[in-house]
């Protein structure tokens, strides 16, 4: 099964990437000019080293040949529209939303359930609206009343109960992964909880999608990269 990404993005810094010249952006990644401007990582989200996420964006400036005086994100579009690679200018594009964010939560998409539809006001009706924006925001707005522990704890006994309603043990002797499963309930349910936080403190964006799917699906709300860079190039040429 796949994973469920969600990650925390400074929208403002992203679309500052995006809007510099793509020659200026390749040259100033190059020379690592812009870790400073990267946002502080949150300790309790995953974040890959900035060499790794820069040697993937440098890359893709090579491999798509993204140049020029023109913004990163119009020669994206324009490259797209004469026939690159789809997917190849997509990722490009999610690479520099990851360089702006804080960090991704990351979960096996059939937990992704036990975390939010608790929190939501009915069910959901399936794995698509896990992707939804107004999921993860329903679900935001009832941690704003529950510690993290408070959260925490109300997953686990959450999980517990399926478990007993599936007719499987919480006997550890009979199952020796039911501890660490536990434990690993508890720290993403505190990762998630910590960055409904942030998002909310600092006004950062959700990008979500679901792991090996399409870049071009990653957004929010009735957002996606996929319409970014067809309304980037429909813009431009009207």
């Amino acid at each position: 099964m796949a994973d469920l990404l969600a990650m925390a993005v400074d929208s403002s810094i992203w679309m500052s990437l995006l809007s510099m010249p793509a020659s200026e952006l390749k040259q100033e990644m190059e020379a690592k000019e812009l870790r400073d401007k990267r946002p502080k990582s949150e300790v309790l989200l995953e974040r890959r080293h900035d060499v790794d996420v820069e040697a993937e964006i440098l890359d893709w400036f090579d491999s798509c040949g993204i140049e020029g005086e023109k913004s990163t994100l119009l020669t994206s579009s324009e490259i797209m529209a004469k026939g690159a690679d789809i997917e190849a200018v997509a990722e490009g594009l999610w690479l520099l939303a990851e360089w702006a964010s804080r960090g991704t939560w990351r979960c096996m998409e059939g937990r992704g359930f036990l975390y939010l539809e608790p929190y939501i006001d009915g069910e959901l009706g399936g794995v698509d609206e896990l992707y939804n924006d107004s999921t993860w925001f329903a679900a935001f707005s009832k941690f704003k009343d529950m510690s993290v522990d408070e959260y925490s704890e109300a997953v686990v006994l959450d999980w517990m109960a399926r478990r007993q309603d599936l007719g499987d043990t919480l006997d550890q002797k009979q199952d020796p992964l039911i501890l660490s499963t536990m434990q690993s309930h508890q720290r993403l349910a505190k990762s998630l909880h910590r960055m409904s936080r942030i998002i909310e403190q600092e006004s950062l964006v959700i990008l979500s999608r679901q792991e090996w799917s399409s870049y071009l699906l990653a957004g929010f709300g009735g957002f996606n990269i996929g319409t970014l860079l067809s309304s980037t190039v429909k813009g431009a040429e009207s």
